[in-house]
């Protein structure tokens, strides 16, 4: 254990309007006006003997290749290793589509401008950015204090696929003060999809967690940044708690994550030692076997009459809900099976875990179902652990496997196979057991 060091900052990546947003496949125009501004924001910390970064970032997502780049950036120019630097995003559905096809060629176009006009430029200038962030924390190292405290947030977000089902509210936040007690970075942790705006939203977006960010932010001042990372939340979102599709929803919603976060922070007591340790570790997941191209299409007319009959019976605005978004997956899955997405035998990927004392962030690089968090976090023998998700890649959904059985969006739209979700379970535990072990 010693003596804790801290370094923050944060910078604007708001894209350029005119590039093509994240997360719906329905929008066909692109992007017009800026709502409100993207932001990286790094947190350096250091024990005296190790060194991490903890990058968060309002896009939809990061792909291993783009982590890549900012590691090798930061690596030149700081002493931090590069498998110490956890990249994350929030996933707001309303910012930058400038995501490399991984899988397939990608080959849609919207008002004449297709991904290989812009995405590498894009890429370029914003990876850039993030490894600048991280470069302005680790100049600013000065002797901190550190604490961590979890609160509950209610409303913001519910299970997607059953608004009864399995639900993780807990609010993580995670506190960092100079030696003085003045507070320098707040982090959260909190589960649920950023798609309070809809797909007919073209005004680039944090969504909710932006709003949640800004009011602790304004709230609690002098200068302290707020950063937002997503959980397990792959079957999680806004569906059955948003009452509108609105910005002024998103920022209802913001609000009431934003207030639990500050009233958690001000209970938070702080000490300025502590020991700082890093593991990360590289995984293959298995791929799904995907059906033929009969067997889409047949599953796909099976989901499109069962939306039909819902509609025809009067089915509430749950059940249609479910059963369209369903029919998406189908529709999706059609697609990449015409495409070649079958050929896909695996997905290499990355785990890592960063422990400051007993707590844990548990950075995972997919949409994992809130079960698995939940059961991650239930068995993980700790107080305090995070479940990061849509860190330093991207692989899709991790359903569970009872999900597969059920089906639906999620079922149809991952590329891996059932077995991938023990895997990441089993890895995520095996992580933390050795952050127990003296020789660590």
């Amino acid at each position: 254990m010693g003596k804790l060091f801290a370094g923050v900052a944060k910078v604007i990546i708001t894209p350029p309007i005119g590039i093509p947003l994240a997360g719906y496949g329905e929008r066909d125009k692109l992007s017009t006006a800026i709502h409100d501004e993207l932001y990286a924001k790094a947190l350096v910390l250091s024990d005296g003997k190790t060194k991490a970064a903890i990058v968060t970032t309002d896009l939809a997502g990061v792909d291993k290749e783009f982590v890549s780049s900012i590691r090798k950036q930061v690596q030149k120019r700081t002493d931090i290793k590069k498998e110490n630097i956890l990249i994350s995003a929030s996933h707001t559905h309303s910012g930058p589509d400038m995501s490399k096809p991984r899988f397939f060629t990608e080959e849609k176009v919207i008002e004449g401008l297709s991904k290989k006009d812009y995405v590498d430029s894009l890429r370029e200038v914003t990876d850039r950015k993030i490894a600048g962030a991280v470069l302005m924390a680790d100049n600013n190292m000065k002797e901190a204090r550190v604490g961590v405290g979890k609160g509950v947030a209610c409303g913001v977000a519910a299970n997607r696929r059953d608004s009864k089902g399995p639900m993780d509210n807990t609010v993580g936040v995670l506190r960092v003060d100079d030696e003085e007690g003045k507070h320098m970075a707040i982090l959260v942790n909190f589960c649920g999809h950023p798609t309070v705006l809809s797909f007919d939203n073209y005004l680039i977006s944090a969504d909710y967690p932006g709003y949640a960010m800004r009011a602790v932010e304004n709230a609690i001042g002098e200068d302290v940044i707020a950063m937002f990372t997503n959980g397990a939340c792959g079957n999680v979102s806004t569906r059955f708690t948003r009452r509108e599709q609105t910005f002024r929803e998103a920022k209802r919603l913001g609000s009431i994550l934003g207030g639990e976060v500050i009233k958690v922070s001000e209970e938070i007591e702080t000490r300025d030692q502590g020991k700082l340790k890093v593991i990360s570790k590289k995984i293959r997941l298995p791929a799904k076997r995907f059906p033929t191209i009969r067997e889409a299409e047949e599953d796909c007319k099976t989901a499109k009459d069962n939306f039909e009959r819902l509609k025809a019976e009067g089915a509430t605005k749950e059940r249609l809900r479910v059963s369209y978004t369903t029919l998406e997956g189908a529709e999706r899955l059609v697609e990449w099976v015409k495409k070649g997405i079958g050929k896909i035998k695996e997905v290499e990927t990355e785990m890592q875990a960063i422990a400051i004392d007993d707590t844990v962030l548990i950075a995972e690089p997919g949409e994992l179902f809130v079960e698995i968090g939940l059961d991650i976090k239930k068995k993980a023998g700790l107080e305090n652990v995070f479940v990061v998700g849509y860190a330093n890649d991207y692989i899709g959904y991790v359903p569970t496997q009872e999900a597969y059985k059920e089906g639906k969006y999620e079922a149809f739209s991952t590329i891996l196979s059932p077995e991938a979700s023990e895997i990441i379970h089993k890895t995520a535990l095996d992580l933390i057991s050795k952050f127990k072990s003296k020789d660590l």
